[in-house]
């Protein structure tokens, strides 16, 4: 029996939708969003009374409800009567206590949390149930190669109790033989890539012929100003990161001119600046790094040109959540660069072992910096302004 995913295009090409005793992987590129499909597909199971059976490990289940009511999503009702069932292997990591019915107490504990699924798996014995992994690449980061070597056996369970199981999973930088791998695991793979974004500019500029050869046309965008004349503009940099990582810092240090509202300290609505250097005009907008306002993230993120990622070297333990306000931000496929701050402290990661643990693809650069003492900063904008207009090439 298939299930409709109540998006058309996906249900064709799926062939009518998702069969009962199958699995999916839905393949993120890094950056691309996954997660809201995941709740679409849960809203779509539970608003026909189906269960569904949902294994979280990269925030708590509170977060995934909050945040698929941003979309109009409302699964609190459904987690009340027992359709929507969590197992939490997130909760203990950061010492939160879990109220839901399976809970991974140790997340570094493999056999845990290999029991306690299996253990949901039949305890809930739902047939047409959708069972989902959110993420499998977050369980591959902690149990390596492990994990997917364990996946026929649990794509066995699916097919053997009539589950519909569905793995979240975004191709960071993985040995490809590893990825070859994954890919190969399940029924079904849906691919989310990125795409280039334009945004309107009232004038640009490009060169169509040099030395008499035509070249490839490049499209610059421009603004006059006084004075000054010509400066190559970007209209918008967004400067996110983490709470406490040095945003507000960046912002100011690289700005002519700046303005910020915080309270006590600390951001509570944005950062703004502009900033003139070497011929170009940008303006830089830092965006508040603490959870409860990441709503607003998707807005500041519209019509962004570039980013600046600012993450605290010191620590490592919030780098994934750097890498989930960038989903939450939508600026994919933008040029990006990282500013591994706060190299100055005890204990600071190299920017090398930086990009290794957040799993960046080679192509994104990581620039060591010191915001306080605007150490590199500047380097790191002209490493982005290299990447937003392909200089150099």
């Amino acid at each position: 029996m298939k299930f409709p995913t109540t998006i058309p295009l996906l249900d064709d090409m799926l062939n009518g939708g998702l069969k009962t005793g199958s699995s999916t992987l839905i393949w993120c590129s890094p950056f691309t969003e996954g997660t809201t499909l995941i709740y679409q597909l849960c809203a779509s199971w539970l608003s026909r009374e189906l269960p569904v059976l949902y294994f979280i490990n990269t925030k708590t289940p509170e977060i995934v409800l909050e945040d698929s009511y941003q979309y109009g999503w409302s699964l609190s009702r459904y987690r009340e009567e027992g359709l929507l069932c969590f197992i939490d292997s997130y909760s203990a990591a950061i010492g939160v206590e879990s109220k839901e019915r399976y809970v991974i107490n140790d997340p570094e504990d493999q056999k845990e949390i290999v029991d306690v699924t299996y253990n949901a798996i039949r305890d809930f014995r739902a047939r047409n149930c959708l069972f989902v992994v959110d993420s499998l690449s977050t369980l591959i980061d902690r149990f390596g190669e492990y994990v997917v070597d364990l996946l026929p056996e649990l794509n066995r369970s699916i097919f053997l109790y009539d589950l519909v199981g569905v793995y979240l999973f975004t191709e960071w930088n993985y040995d490809p033989k590893l990825k070859e791998k994954i890919s190969n695991i399940c029924d079904n793979l849906v691919s989310i890539i990125p795409v280039e974004r334009q945004v309107a500019i009232s004038d640009v500029f490009t060169v169509k012929r040099r030395d008499g050869k035509s070249v490839e046309e490049r499209i610059v965008p421009f603004k006059y100003v006084k004075p000054g004349g010509m400066r190559i503009y970007v209209p918008k940099i967004l400067v996110t990161g983490p709470y406490n990582a040095g945003k507000t810092t960046v912002v100011h240090a690289l700005s002519t001119r700046a303005v910020s509202v915080d309270r006590k300290g600390t951001t509570v609505a944005l950062d703004f600046g502009h900033l003139e250097y070497k011929g170009f005009s940008a303006d830089l907008f830092g965006t508040i790094g603490q959870q409860r306002f990441d709503p607003i993230l998707e807005q500041l993120g519209g019509e962004t040109l570039g980013v600046i990622l600012v993450v605290d070297s010191t620590k490592p333990e919030t780098f994934s959540r750097a890498l989930e306000m960038l989903r939450k931000a939508k600026v994919y496929g933008l040029p990006l660069v990282v500013f591994a701050n706060k190299q100055d402290l005890p204990r600071a990661l190299p920017p090398e072992e930086v990009k290794e643990r957040m799993r960046l693809p080679p192509e994104i650069p990581v620039v060591g910096t010191v915001a306080t003492e605007k150490k590199n900063l500047l380097n790191g904008v002209e490493t982005l302004l290299s990447l937003i207009f392909g200089m150099g090439k």
